[in-house]
């Protein structure tokens, strides 16, 4: 319990007892008590109590920290305490329920919305903006697409719980730009993200660390969510290979359709899951580390490049072309961790955020 509340029920304990000591008489007429109402009080610890015994204590999105029923049943029974005390005053009842209202928020605070918050680099919700809920700082900023792509800002849209101005629509190439940094490249990492697509098309880049030259994620036609990495090999030789995989024989098959779909990956394998069932396993290729992305390249989300990366000069790596393209689609809820979550985890991320309009 945070101190400030337990200092404000320290003072109203006193306070309601102190009313029975010098507002009623010693043999006590219950004609001298003010007359208050219950009803606030009353729905709040009831609120309070159902919300106290439906909550399960554990370490899965849904779920509270442990010790943080414990702590609420504590404000339950003060706040009980408080409405049962003789002669009490309509002031202590209000300002039980503004305790016991506080105490239900910080209860609130501690349920889990992730499952590996240690591990999570960043959380981009687009509940508005592209701000990095993870606290670590990994903000993206709005940008226009290039010109040849048509030069679109991502579009404020209803997300797939009704909510409106919770997800963004990309058009034309509009996107968010994350400035880069070494949390980006780590040696296990899981990608999750929620899309809808509204067109099929073979160039739909939604996430890029410098595109193939450090690792791509897009959906390729037949809707089939593909992930490229570039590595170098740890067989001695020196040698670079580029990874390329898909979903294989699953896709996103109906467009207007919202999908949950993860890729992990690490050295010498990556796994995809659509809707929190794994779909595709790969096990054939070579073990190495990722290769750094040019300094000068940001993170892109929406788009292959960050649209001052693309050049008009022929032959340049970074040379616009059709298939460095855009994504045409509904994105939300997007997480970068810097682990393989398991089976298990990726289900229980998946039926968690179904169900629930993540706000922080």
């Amino acid at each position: 319990m945070k101190k400030s509340q337990i200092w404000l029920w320290m003072l109203l304990i006193p306070l309601s007892m102190g009313i029975v000591l010098s507002g009623c008489k010693d043999d006590y007429d219950e004609d001298v008590c003010p007359t208050v109402t219950k009803t606030a009080i009353d729905q709040a610890i009831a609120d309070a109590q159902t919300l106290h015994d439906g909550a399960v204590e554990g370490e899965n999105p849904g779920e509270y920290l442990e010790g943080s029923k414990a702590e609420l049943q504590t404000s339950i029974d003060l706040a009980t305490t408080v409405r049962n005390t003789n002669c009490v005053t309509q002031a202590s009842l209000d300002a039980a329920v503004v305790a016991l209202d506080a105490s239900v928020a910080t209860f609130e605070d501690q349920k889990i919305t992730d499952v590996a918050p240690g591990a999570l680099v960043a959380h981009w919700l687009f509940n508005g903006d592209g701000l990095d809920a993870s606290g670590n700082g990994h903000d993206g900023t709005a940008s226009a697409g290039h010109e040849k792509h048509g030069g679109g800002m991502p579009e404020l849209a209803e997300d797939r719980h009704g909510n409106a101005d919770y997800c963004y629509k990309f058009v034309d190439g509009g996107n968010f730009v994350v400035p880069n940094a070494p949390a980006f490249i780590p040696p296990d990492l899981t990608i999750s993200v929620w899309m809808n697509l509204y067109e099929t098309w073979a160039h739909n880049y939604f996430f890029s660390n410098d595109i193939w030259n450090t690792w791509k994620f897009q959906v390729q036609d037949l809707n089939k969510p593909f992930f490229t990495t570039h590595i170098l090999k740890d067989d001695g030789s020196g040698d670079e290979d580029w990874i390329n995989r898909d979903t294989h024989e699953s896709s996103l098959e109906d467009l207007d359709k919202w999908y949950h779909v993860v890729v992990t990956y690490t050295s010498g394998k990556m796994v995809f899951y659509i809707d929190g069932v794994k779909v595709q396993e790969w096990e054939d290729f070579s073990t190495g580390t990722l290769i750094e992305p040019n300094a000068t390249v940001d993170l892109c989300i929406g788009q292959g490049l960050p649209t001052d990366i693309y050049t008009d000069i022929p032959g340049d790596p970074y040379e616009w072309q059709e298939w460095i393209g855009y994504f045409k689609g509904y994105l939300d809820d997007m997480r970068f961790y810097n682990v393989i979550l398991t089976d298990a985890q990726v289900q229980t991320l998946y039926n968690y955020e179904k169900d629930n309009a993540i706000t922080e």
